[in-house]
């Protein structure tokens, strides 16, 4: 108490002044955001201490105290010992809290260190895996390619060599192939499951590429394409949906609604309403459901073959 209540002296007051700008540089020296023991959070309701004079500082403690002893947490009786043990405590923790946060800091950026590690390799393995990924894809394709253009022998009345005659007047013969099919055939083959409010007897399907890894169905029937009944696809979907443990994929349609074993891919306007024909057959193509195993076994044996 005597402390306290002892007037305060300009030599008091300097060294207050200095103590408290020390610690706030090096605070500030040590990390721009760490508080400090002389400043208070502005959320709190408590007196920032660094605006106060050392007279005013224990003017404020003296109040406390007393405040604290009326609620009998202090006692004059041994000298506020109760508050100095407390004051000990809390130096005593702070140091082994600032150990304990530095020491967790430390565990921290080096977890840190090891991930930015371990994220840097497995990008790399990752883009080396792409780029392997997409030759193969260029060059599987383009060996097919050049071994569709040795000109296999084909019945010239069948439905793909007139298919081929028309693509060829047209000058619109993909790169890589183009294979049309009636939907009858599909069903036969165990490839189409269904396909909702067409006549698989005159209706046709058909698939092409022109690009790598670029992959295009459409329906149609005669030379007229069915209209909503385009949808374009990648190898990259096919293996997605077998990954997901689909066993049916969808097209057309509401397709991109992604029923239960489906698996919905981007939809496209057909080839006539891109050129700007209307065509008018009817109600537009309900959900196109095929087989992925069988589909995927037709795409591999017309887009993947390799030069022998």
């Amino acid at each position: 108490m005597s402390i306290m209540v002892k007037p305060c002296t300009p030599d008091d007051e300097a060294r207050w002044s200095t103590l408290v700008h020390e610690e706030l540089a090096a605070a500030a020296d040590e990390h721009s955001r760490r508080r400090s023991a002389y400043t208070i959070d502005g959320s709190t309701s408590l007196v920032d201490i660094t605006s106060l004079n050392y007279a005013s500082l224990k003017a404020i403690a003296l109040e406390n105290i007393l405040e604290l002893e009326r609620h009998q947490r202090l006692t004059r009786k041994n000298h506020y010992q109760d508050l100095l043990n407390e004051i000990a405590v809390d130096i005593r923790n702070k140091h082994r809290r600032r150990v304990q946060r530095q020491q967790e800091l430390e565990n921290v950026r080096n977890t840190l260190s090891h991930l930015e590690e371990k994220q840097r390799y497995l990008q790399d393995r990752l883009d080396a895996y792409n780029n392997t990924y997409e030759q193969s894809l260029t060059t599987l394709q383009s060996k097919s390619a050049r071994r569709n253009g040795l000109k296999k022998l084909t019945n010239p009345f069948s439905k793909q060599a007139t298919h081929l005659r028309s693509l060829k007047s047209r000058g619109e013969e993909p790169r890589f192939g183009s294979y049309k099919y009636s939907g009858q055939q599909l069903l036969q083959r165990g490839i189409l499951l269904s396909w909702e409010g067409r006549n698989l007897k005159d209706d046709d399907i058909t698939v092409s590429s022109n690009h790598i890894n670029d992959y295009d169905i459409e329906g149609s029937r005669g030379q007229m394409n069915i209209p909503g009944a385009a949808a374009k696809f990648t190898w990259d979907d096919l293996l997605e949906a077998e990954y997901e443990g689909r066993e049916v994929i969808e097209f057309f349609g509401d397709a991109a609604g992604g029923g239960q074993g489906s698996h919905d891919f981007s939809m496209r306007k057909s080839m006539d309403v891109r050129r700007g024909k209307s065509v008018d057959m009817g109600p537009r193509a309900g959900v196109l459901r095929l087989d992925r195993k069988a589909f995927v076994e037709l795409l591999s044996k017309k887009f993947w073959r390799e030069a022998s």
